[in-house]
């Protein structure tokens, strides 16, 4: 009797433990995709920064960009400082760039053309993610995910509807 109860308890601690103590796979979200430039690029003097962005709110608001972007709603990458940049006068570039878990309802490149790095005015959505035509497309990214196949046009001199 002893030793039926000890198997039948060795069968159940046996088919309980489908995987055992090992960890899941070990993803950080983020978004990668495709850059394309199809339009002449600007002087390099009037294009001071370009930077991907993704954010959580749209529209977005001129007033509320900056604290957006300090609330962590708004992500910029590769990180909103006056010496990142994506690379100018490449007309073909992939990105991945980490985010949280969250929706992000408006995707594209921001370029920076006035010497104010606090004033809106010196800054353009110069492409965007499209649904269609102008009409941001929504991506919803989980944890432990990576959302591929992203693919921005920027056009610097037919810009999709301006956000702020």
């Amino acid at each position: 009797m002893k030793s039926l109860l000890l198997s039948v308890l060795l069968i159940v601690l046996l088919t309980s433990c489908d995987g055992g103590l090992t960890l899941p796979p070990l993803i950080e979200p983020a978004l990668e995709g495709t850059i394309t430039v199809q339009s002449p690029w600007p002087p390099q003097d009037s294009v001071k920064n370009l930077w991907l962005f993704a954010s959580q709110i749209f529209p977005v608001d001129s007033a509320n960009i900056f604290s957006g972007i300090f609330s962590g709603s708004i992500i910029i990458y590769p990180g909103l400082s006056l010496d990142s940049t994506l690379a100018y006068n490449v007309n073909v570039q992939t990105f991945h760039a980490k985010v949280p878990p969250a929706t992000y309802y408006y995707i594209g490149i921001l370029a920076r053309h006035g010497d104010q790095f606090l004033e809106t005015s010196s800054y353009r959505v110069v492409g965007i993610l499209e649904e269609g035509p102008g009409q941001p497309r929504t991506v919803i990214v989980r944890n432990d995910e990576v959302v591929s196949g992203l693919q921005i046009t920027v056009d610097f001199y037919n810009l999709p509807p301006q956000p702020f």
